[in-house]
């Protein structure tokens, strides 16, 4: 009876490591396709980043030759 109930056990427990492993390989080609579109999605945020950064630029450089102008001509009082 122990060895027989020893068997059921052992084909059991493989059984479910057979299961365990077809669950992962099913979540191989997804995990996969959501990391392809994590990468793309920092990209595009890494563009965007890149872009605020220039235009913060322009207005910095546009600001201080704003100043630069007022401070060289003062409007009158």
């Amino acid at each position: 009876m122990d060895t027989k109930l020893s068997e059921l056990e052992d084909r059991m427990s493989e059984r479910m490591r057979d299961m365990q492993m077809e669950i992962l390989k099913a979540f191989l080609p997804w995990q996969e396709s959501v990391h392809t579109q994590f990468r793309k999605l920092e990209a595009n945020m890494a563009n965007n980043v890149t872009s605020i950064e220039q235009r913060m630029g322009i207005m910095e450089r546009r600001l201080w030759e704003i100043e630069k102008r007022l401070l060289m001509n003062p409007p009158a009082a």
